[in-house]
């Protein structure tokens, strides 16, 4: 017999028991194995929740049982019925053989190819469930069943021996067991951190449901919790499994919108668990039970079902899913102006009221985010010196599509700092073209700020301060921040501020920020300054 891979692992025997499904037996031994591409059902018929997949029989089914497990080095694992030799045990519980570990090459294709025994044919009459195993491969999480009951489970862990590569030692069971309860489904995230399985204990809201343990540096374990969000139901919620970005749970479930038996689920990880659950669609769930959905890339992946038209009584299915690309973009502008709005911050909200992404706009105050189709949204757009404003957005639709929406802030009035010195009001720098007093329109942004702090503001009155850095000669640096406070002025009188309420002054570069011979490009900008100084009866 040719093994993929040699491991020890454990001295048990591998049975993997889902509680539907019979032999078919109708099939001769010829029919075991399936040619890459056989095409089962038709991506065209898409949910109504947006997800589209083809769905493909693999070369790796039998007329026996064929679960699905995950990867280890880049082969992939399942579990299988199929007949050894002329003699073995059968499961009474399923009447098939008892299941046996194999992997599998992956061909360019993602197909899997005719597998091979993992491991020694194990001769010890416990039940092993589904295992996970670390990135690196030297670590290992499994079930086994309890020997009062080969139904309830428990979690272990093993290491792979660094003198003897495939065996594996330090066998332990997990300290948080309890015989009473089964504990399921082992999977660990990519980066070891943390464990997911599935339980039957008391806390759970149903039958079965997702838990997580942090595994802290030194390998100890943190509290066991349940799966906080949209996760759980008063049903079973089996087989969990992150994305390869792990920016998503997939796991299986009787609950939610399921279309019959377990259905495929998905939900996008939260600051405070997981959110937005989606049943990923009649083009991937069918009336029968499909479980244990493994992600191979962004858009091809695995899963094990008893539909109806498979080989035995549960198969292994290749699924390639078509990817609908949807994107929200827009821009953020001056309410007043029109002027687009640089590094304002826009947030991107689902219904639930989790923050899904945040960016900031361009310098021509553009944002874009990816998202995903029939779901509602709502942005948020907020910069300082600016009230929020929001935007809601539905992508109602399944097709390639850009949902547009601009959203306007209004400039609130300058902010007004008093020291011990002075006060003033707060305003972004004002900007003027080079060596000119023309003020840049995006500048009449800031102005309108200092104008709504007047209009607020009917008693006060202000001096219009502007300095230059100390380029050019004294003379020339006087006259330019003359015209330039000038420039400031007459904008506000424009908008009908009095004069009486507005003196403009240039000080040239006679009061630097920076005194500096060789100013840096960030000094002689900050010494390029309008200051817009409250004048009381002492200035």
């Amino acid at each position: 017999m040719k093994f993929c891979y040699y491991i020890s692992l454990f001295s048990l025997l591998f049975i993997v028991h889902i509680s539907t499904g019979q032999v078919n037996d109708g099939q001769s031994d010829t029919q075991e194995m399936s040619e890459a591409g056989d095409f089962q059902n038709s991506g065209s018929a898409i949910g109504k929740n947006g997800f589209q997949f083809e769905t493909f029989q693999t070369g790796i089914n039998s007329k026996y049982a064929d679960y699905g497990i995950g990867f280890y080095r880049e082969k992939f694992l399942s579990y299988s019925a199929r007949k050894i030799g002329a003699l073995g045990k059968k499961d009474p519980i399923t009447n098939e053989p008892f299941t046996k570990l194999y992997c599998s090459e992956i061909s360019y294709e993602y197909d899997l190819n005719r597998p091979n025994l993992f491991s020694h044919i194990l001769n010890k009459n416990d039940n092993l469930g589904t295992l996970s195993f670390s990135k690196d491969g030297l670590r290992v999480f499994f079930t086994k069943s309890t020997a009062d009951n080969s139904q309830v489970f428990q979690l272990y862990s093993a290491d792979m021996n660094p003198d003897r590569e495939g065996e594996f030692i330090n066998i332990e069971s997990l300290p948080f067991n309890n015989e009473q309860y089964s504990f399921e489904n082992p999977h660990l995230s990519r980066d070891g951190k943390t464990l997911f399985f599935a339980a039957n204990t008391p806390e759970a809201i149903g039958g079965f449901d997702i838990f997580q343990v942090a595994i802290q540096d030194d390998g100890s374990y943190g509290k066991v919790e349940r799966v906080e969000g949209a996760v759980n139901t008063v049903l079973d919620e089996k087989f969990p499994h992150t994305s390869l970005d792990e920016k998503y749970l997939y796991f299986s479930s009787k609950g939610h919108n399921a279309i019959g038996g377990f259905d495929v689920f998905r939900s996008r990880k939260a600051q405070l668990g997981y959110v937005a659950t989606r049943n990923l669609g009649n083009t991937i769930n069918t009336e029968m039970d499909e479980i244990a959905y493994i992600p191979a890339t962004e858009t091809v992946g695995y899963i094990t079902s008893n539909r109806d038209g498979g080989r035995g009584s549960y198969d292994i299915y290749k699924l390639t899913e078509f990817i609908v690309d949807q994107t929200a973009e827009g821009v953020v502008y001056d309410l007043e102006t029109g002027i687009p709005l640089e590094n304002a911050t826009v947030v991107l909200v689902d219904a639930e009221g989790t923050e899904v992404a945040t960016t900031n706009t361009t310098s021509n105050g553009n944002y874009r985010f990816a998202i995903d189709s029939f779901l509602d949204y709502t942005l948020l757009a907020y910069k300082e010196g600016f009230e929020n404003n929001s935007a809601s957005l539905s992508t109602n639709t399944n097709l390639v599509a850009v949902f547009e929406n601009d959203i306007s802030l209004k400039a609130t009035p300058a902010e007004i700092i008093e020291t011990s010195e002075k006060s003033y009001l707060k305003i972004d720098n004002i900007q003027f073209d080079f060596n000119s007093a023309s003020i840049k329109p995006v500048s009449t942004i800031t102005l309108n700020t200092v104008y709504q702090t007047l209009l607020t503001h009917p008693e006060i009155k202000v001096a219009i301060n502007a300095h230059t850095d100390q380029k050019g000669s004294p003379s020339y640096n006087q006259k330019l921040s003359e015209k330039r406070a000038a420039s400031a002025m007459t904008y506000l009188l424009d908008k009908g501020i009095a004069p009486e309420r507005l003196i403009a002054k240039g000080y040239g570069e006679s009061q630097p920020l920076y005194d500096c011979e060789a100013c840096s490009d960030a000094q002689n900008e900050a010494n390029r300054r309008i200051e817009f100084v409250i004048i009381t009866e002492t200035n």
